[in-house]
Formats: structure tokens, sequence, C-alpha cells
């Protein structure tokens, strides 16, 4: 059976940091929005306390995870034992996203890969620092998880980023990551979302998606209240 705690304990964090991959999950407000997932390479995650982590977020061809949590913030992360003694452990937190420019991305990238990541090549490679705040940490088995040995991190991401011009970035940023699959604008810097009022009008359009299928719901039900009793008053 499972089991639930609210912080990291000095066990966990310390199996974390021996993991080679984890899995990011967000899903948009809207019931009908699709829900993502996306496996993490690289040593990117980090520990800060019992609380909270952040991993850096690459350049690649989608920005679901960046839309997600700038439309409402849910995020959870899951690894999972390839080698040794079975184990599963999903973080469940809320996320922000900063970008380079940022004085948070500026604090925490200096703290926390400075020394690994601040080469001109690999710094193509960041989009943003993910930051969560966890409010509960579970853990299970993992049985079924099969045993898998590690090779080697792929360098196939890091490679394409050196041979791309900034120019060639800012161009494939503004035409594979202004939107998630669902129309979720990313705010990424550059992209069409970030223009003056386009954040405001996004999140009342998303409030409104939430709250209409309610406010319909209510509307059939009083209509069909107000029938019923209209045919007793017959």
């Amino acid at each position: 059976m499972g089991t639930f705690t609210e912080t990291l304990s000095d066990s966990d964090q310390e199996w974390i940091r021996k993991q080679k991959v984890f899995f990011v999950s967000t899903a948009p407000l809207s019931k009908s929005g699709h829900v993502n997932a996306s496996p993490k390479g690289y040593d990117t995650l980090r520990i800060l306390d019992n609380n909270r982590v952040i991993f850096l977020d690459g350049r690649g061809s989608g920005c679901e995870t960046i839309s997600h949590l700038r439309e409402n913030g849910r995020i959870t992360i899951m690894l999972c034992a390839f080698e040794g003694a079975p184990r599963i452990m999903r973080l469940f937190g809320t996320g922000s996203v900063y970008e380079p420019g940022s004085a948070e991305f500026d604090s925490l990238f200096s703290e926390h890969y400075a020394g690994e990541w601040s080469s001109a090549e690999n710094t193509k490679f960041v989009r943003s620092i993910i930051d969560i705040k966890l409010h509960l940490v579970g853990k299970s088995c993992g049985f079924a998880v099969p045993l898998m040995s590690f090779q080697n991190h792929r360098q196939t991401l890091l490679d394409y980023g050196k041979s791309k011009s900034d120019e060639a970035h800012a161009k494939s940023c503004v035409k594979n990551n202004s939107y998630s699959i669902d129309g979720i604008p990313s705010f990424i810097q550059g992209t069409p979302g970030t223009a003056a009022g386009a954040k405001t009008r996004h999140r009342l359009v998303a409030a409104a998606d939430v709250l209409l299928p309610w406010v319909g719901g209510a509307a059939v039900g009083a209509a069909i209240a107000l029938a019923a009793v209209r045919n007793l008053l017959k």
C-alpha cells in the first residue's frame, strides 16, 4: 500500500539524487484538455529543501509544461527505480516558471547550475527553471517496474542547440513554443502570448471555460424545476 507524507525525508532526498530520469505531468483546467507527461534526462533536478525542488527546462518541440503551469500551477513529478530495490515516488506540488533574465532565474541558476551549465553551448539548451513547492509526497512499491541499466545521457539535444544560432532559436520558439496543443499560450519571451493584455484575456477565457458547464447545469436544473412547478399548478 502506498504511503504519503507532507515533506521529503533525508532518505527520500538521497534516493532522488541517485535517479537518472524523472517524469513530469501537468494538465490544463479544461476538462477536454490533454494531460501531458514528459520524461526528463540530464542531471538537472535539484532539491532545495524538504518541500521545494527545481529543474532546468530545456528547449523542445512543445511547451505543454510551461503553458499548463502558467495557467493553473499544478504539477506532479514521478521517479521510479530501474536499478536496485523497487520504488516509485510522486512529488505533488505547485510550479512556477522562471525564464533567463528574471531575478529568480539568475539567482537559482547561479547557485545551483553555474558550474556545469554556464558554458555558452549549454545555456542555449536552457529555456527556463521550473520551481516547485511540494505539498504531498507519495511512495509506492514499484514491483512491476522493469530492471534496466543506465548507459549514458543522450547528447542529441545539447548538440542540436549548439548548432543553431540565436536567431534560429528565436524563430523555432515562436513556431513551436507559443501555444500548447490545446491552444493555451506559454507566455514565453518573444512569443505572441506576451503581447500586452494577452495574459489577462487568456485567464478570463480559461475561467469562463471552467465555469460555463456549472452555469449551464444550474440553468438546466432551474428550467426543469420551473417546468415541474408549472405542471403542479395546472
